[in-house]
């Protein structure tokens, strides 16, 4: 959907397009329903009797592998929503997970997905069936019969999008609305509504157009102007209300209602307008926590607005700015804060990681369009807050439950970077009075909720709030945030809580805390280890490593992510295929989080391997270089399936690689500490051997990862002696670094420093090889092997390589006999359209056909099939 940003300038409306009608004859479905598991044909039947069945609330989701379940919806439907055009009912019934069938007073009226053995999933689609009048038992009770087949994961009817309805099918589904403006001076504005028919039925009707300040206590502006469509499909008409401006306000209630001359069902709509025409916010300066840290770091990376990447990063980063963050769904993002409730449980997520991607990227490249657009959707969300400090997509009915504590979550990591960002203080405000409306909410006094019961998977998702917490007291000062955060630490451990410490130090097995899911868990952790640093409590680190090492050892796919259907699996149980739902890519970007924060504290190597694993591999794959969309799951084999809408993992994934310079290079233990061999340059004040402070760029030029011949210019104010350490990557060999007239050799996953008088200019040669190696498929692909190349693991893409040669791979039930892998010139294979240039080629001794192999990263950019695990020999 394109932002109306892209269409006016320096104007701030969100508008939400999912509008809700607002009908007199529309009836909500009742919250709880009957439900059990097991599949049986008569329980379609209206008059089957399920007293002893539970009940169950909808929009909710439980874990249930394998199996099938059944609702039974009872509804009294008025015979006042009898339509003059006999046209019948909509049931809008959100989405389902994974497979459904639907009936209505015994009779099918829908399905979405297929039933075993063909088994389909549409667990991500939304569900309308139409309900015929002549079944409709009028002014009595009818049945609503849902039976769903789920394979893995969650289930059930776990979102209404946003509420569960029943409806007459009228004009609104003929004609379509939309709401666009145009700019004036200063904070005026014009609202243009454009009508089309999509039918060869005629409407004529009348739209009613209102201004109101914020709180709704003063009409501000009112019109009302006639609509004609005529009866051909496609005829459209505009209809432009008369410029609106006030010199003294920026916030506003702007509503609509369409009424139809011909019938009583109406469309009305009323939501938050923020003008941001004349918005400028400075950038004060880069704002500090107030409380420091008890366990300080052992490594610290280069302020991002002294790094600059020229290589190939540096192509992903421009790619993740242009073709991602700036091309945004602003109208996504903000249209469920200025029109409550949501368009679904998890849309309040999406704005503060989009507020923390955006400031990490503004300060490294500071682009003027990026900071005009952060101001502007930072500036929407604090004026959207409540007067509580209430943040997030919910209605009052439905606070603090499913994702609402998550969605505070995020809200709190976007605002706070904003503020450290710029030093503007109502970010921080905002963000203190979420805090202070957590801490209310959520304890153990009289009165107040149980965080455990707030949120999905065990508690984990409202728990992981524990980060932004931290977070916010280091900013703060203010011990009442510390003590939220012990208080979450106590609910953890409650009975019905997800035992986040005590079961990984009783067994070690992340599949022992919680409900496995990994995304949520892995969030948990990462608060975790920042309470450790506030606190020193060793207790807190032993837990995460215990998690880190088991995920390592047992969950890790050789990309870097972790999650088979988002959950964590058995011992060595990693499937690589799309029906999979493998790597997560909120999962990936949570695991590199994770061991960002390892690698800061302990400055261990182990860790730093780790981001290494996951930028180059997964985190870059799950972002086609050409179009900055993103898989939801990146699978290693089977196409990535890119998509541009708006997902948490769509929010996720860009924000994760917003996050690497935080750790290509940086000084450990106050030694400057070149990690990755990207080309870039870094600009750092080097504490020299006389303890004076002198500036230092260090600029790397090459062509990594295609090659590893690096030359490294150390730049000084003045000569100076100092240590500088060079990385040798654990996947290298030969690594020699040459200064001058002295030469060092380094070995794999340790430092070469190097300590010497620098002069103004000197260079450092680095070469090292990068040699293709095998890996086995382990558990999930016995008798197959992956290749290797630096810290890239290569593809196969169909798209570059024949057809025959391609399903030879793909389908073959024997192991191939082959030749080992070597680099050819990417001109004869990769289109002209290709982001990367690395080719590499193999010999199928068997028939003299070659295939072809790229980075994963880079693999099914073109939509093309791909395959990591292959079933070949190798000739010695």
């Amino acid at each position: 959907m394109k932002s109306i940003f892209q269409k006016i300038t320096g104007l701030v409306l969100m508008l939400c397009l999912f509008a809700q009608a607002a009908l007199t004859q529309s009836i909500t479905l009742p919250k709880e329903c009957k439900f059990s598991f097991g599949d049986d044909p008569e329980w379609a039947n209206p008059a089957f009797n399920d007293n002893d069945w539970v009940n169950q609330e909808l929009g909710k989701s439980f874990k249930k592998d394998s199996s099938y379940c059944w609702y039974r919806i009872k509804i009294i439907i008025p015979s006042g929503m009898k339509t003059t055009n006999g046209k019948g009912l909509k049931a809008n019934l959100g989405k389902i997970d994974d497979a459904d069938q639907t009936f209505f007073n015994g009779k099918l009226i829908g399905a979405m997905g297929t039933m075993p053995p063909d088994y389909t999933t549409q667990w991500d689609k939304s569900r309308t069936y139409i309900i015929p009048e002549k079944d409709v038992q009028w002014d009595k009770e009818n049945v609503i019969a849902v039976r769903i087949y789920n394979l893995v994961g969650g289930m059930g009817m776990w979102a209404g999008d946003p509420y569960y309805t029943i409806e007459p099918i009228g004009w609104m589904d003929e004609v379509t609305v939309k709401q666009g403006y145009r700019d004036d001076a200063g904070n005026g504005f014009i609202s243009e509504f454009t009508l089309s028919n999509k039918t060869d039925n005629p409407f004529s009707g009348t739209i009613k157009y209102w201004i109101s300040n914020k709180n709704k206590t003063k009409i501000l502006f009112a019109e009302t102007k006639p609509v004609q469509l005529q009866g051909i499909k496609g005829d459209e008409m505009v209809v432009a209300f008369s410029n609106f401006k006030s010199e003294s306000e920026n916030v506003f209630q702007v509503g609509y209602q369409i009424n139809d001359n011909n019938s009583n069902l109406f469309l009305k709509k009323e939501q938050l307008y923020i003008a941001t025409y004349d918005l400028i916010i400075p950038v004060l300066k880069e704002v500090k926590p107030l409380v420091q840290n008890r366990i300080q770091n052992n490594f610290s990376s280069v302020s991002f607005q002294n790094q600059k990447f020229t290589g190939y990063l540096g192509t992903r980063f421009t790619q993740n700015l242009e073709l991602r963050l700036l091309k945004v769904d602003e109208d996504g993002l903000m249209g469920s804060y200025l029109n409550r409730p949501g368009i679904h449980a998890w849309q309040g997520e999406h704005i503060g990681k989009y507020l923390e991607a955006a400031c990490n990227v503004w300060k490294l490249t500071h682009n003027p369009a990026l900071k005009k657009q952060m101001d502007r959707m930072m500036f929407t969300l604090i004026n959207t807050q409540l007067e509580d400090g209430y943040l997030g997509t919910y209605t009052p009915d439905q606070y603090w439950t499913s994702w609402d504590v998550w969605s505070h979550k995020y809200n709190l990591h976007g605002l706070l970077a904003y503020y450290s960002t710029t030093g503007y203080k109502p970010a921080l405000e905002t963000c203190k009075k979420m805090g202070d409306l957590l801490c209310r909410t959520f304890g153990k006094n009289s009165g107040q909720r149980d965080i455990i019961l707030a949120g999905e998977h065990v508690g984990m998702a409202a728990t992981s709030v524990l980060d932004a917490m931290v977070e916010l007291y280091k900013y703060t000062a203010d011990k009442k945030y510390l003590d939220f955060c012990y208080y979450i630490l106590d609910a953890w451990e409650q009975d019905n809580g997800p035992h986040v410490i005590s079961a990984i130090l009783k067994t070690g097995r992340v599949t022992d805390v919680g409900n496995r899911k990994a995304y949520e868990m892995l969030s948990n952790y990462a608060g975790l280890i920042k309470l450790y640093q506030v606190t020193g409590d060793a207790k807190f680190l032993e837990a995460v490593e215990l998690a880190w090492k088991d995920v390592i050892k047992n969950r890790l796919y050789i990309t870097g992510t972790t999650s088979d259907h988002e959950y964590f699996q058995e011992d060595g149980v990693l499937p690589a295929e799309a029906n999979a739902n493998m790597g997560e890519g909120c999962v990936t970007t949570t695991w590199i989080q994770l061991n960002q924060n390892l690698f800061a504290i302990t400055g261990d190597i182990k860790y730093l391997n780790q981001l290494e694993k996951s930028v180059y591999n997964h985190l870059l794959a799950a972002e086609n270089p050409q179009t900055g969309c993103v898989s939801y799951y990146t699978p290693l084999m089977d196409k990535k399936p890119y998509t541009c809408y708006i997902t948490c993992c769509q929010s996720s994934v860009p924000r994760g690689i917003a996050l690497v310079p935080n750790f290509t290079f940086g000084n450990i233990k106050n030694v400057p500490t070149i990690l990755f061999y990207e080309p870039a340059s870094y600009k750092e004040s080097i504490t020299v051997s006389n303890k004076k402070n002198i500036n230092a760029t260090f600029k790397i030029d090459g062509n990594f990862p295609e090659s590893g011949n690096i030359t490294i210019a150390v730049e000084t104010s003045q000569s100076a002696e100092f240590p500088l350490a060079l990385r040798v990557p654990t996947w290298c060999t030969n690594f020699v670094a040459k200064v001058g007239n002295t030469t060092y050799k380094g070995n794999p996953n340790k430092f070469v420093t190097i300590k010497r008088i620098w002069k103004p200019g000197e260079k450092i040669s680095v070469r090292f090889d990068m040699p293709v190696q095998q890996i086995a498929g382990g558990k999930s692909y016995p008798n197959q092997i992956a290749f290797q190349r630096g810290p890239q693991i290569l593809a196969v893409d169909k798209s570059l390589n024949a057809e025959q040669a391609f399903d030879l791979i793909a389908n073959s039930k024997e192991n191939i006999v082959a030749g080992k892998p070597n680099a050819v010139s990417q001109s004869n294979i990769l289109p002209a359209n290709w982001i990367g240039r690395q080719t590499y080629s193999i010999d199928i001794l068997s028939n003299n056909k070659k295939i072809y192999l790229v980075p994963f990263a880079e693999a099914s950019q073109t939509g093309g099939d791909m395959r990591v695990w292959l079933p070949l020999n190798i000739k010695k």
